[in-house]
């Protein structure tokens, strides 16, 4: 991993995405590790993907682990009650 200072990055972005093109980039701050600067094939890469709804998320869950029926039941309610939900009468004006 190449490695700058926060001074020479600010001095040279070009030459850090230059770098980050073919491996990251650490930017220091006093000596200590402040940032990676990576290309976006590489950030890509290393990100988790993420469910793309929230039946993505539940599918993903391991079958049975913490499944005490809780959630479902949860469900079963908000649908009765959504059941029962006529809506509001109209606005008398």
């Amino acid at each position: 991993m190449f490695s700058m200072t926060a001074r020479e990055f600010n001095q040279s972005v070009a030459r850090a995405q230059r770098i980050a093109d073919k491996e990251p980039v650490l930017v220091t701050k006093h000596s200590q590790p402040a940032y990676v600067l990576l290309s976006i094939e590489e950030y890509e890469r290393l990100r988790p993907s993420a469910p793309a709804s929230m039946l993505d998320l539940l599918a993903m869950a391991p079958e049975g682990e913490g499944d005490d029926g809780e959630f479902d039941r949860i469900i079963d309610e908000i649908v009765a009650d959504r059941k029962k939900d006529i809506g509001r009468p109209p606005l008398e004006l």
